[in-house]
């Protein structure tokens, strides 16, 4: 995941995110499909074990590497 570009961006074009743009941060997963996009961040949290969220859960794949495969099976 290091050699992955994922940017915490609050502005957007020189102007700060307004919040249905996901005011105050919003991350940017290069490379990502839109559910690892997430809007909205309040806080981080750091884990030194593997997590899974809402899609995950569901089946979607934890990389979620564009070009990779869209289900875990």
């Amino acid at each position: 995941m290091l050699e992955k570009d994922i940017i915490l961006a609050y502005r957007l074009n020189d102007v700060t995110l307004p919040p249905e743009r996901g005011f105050p941060l919003q991350l940017v997963a290069e490379d990502k499909y839109g559910y690892k996009w997430a809007k909205w961040i309040l806080r981080i949290e750091l884990r030194d074990s593997p997590y899974r969220g809402y899609w995950e859960e569901r089946g979607y794949n934890n990389t979620a590497d564009v070009g990779g495969p869209d289900f875990e099976r």
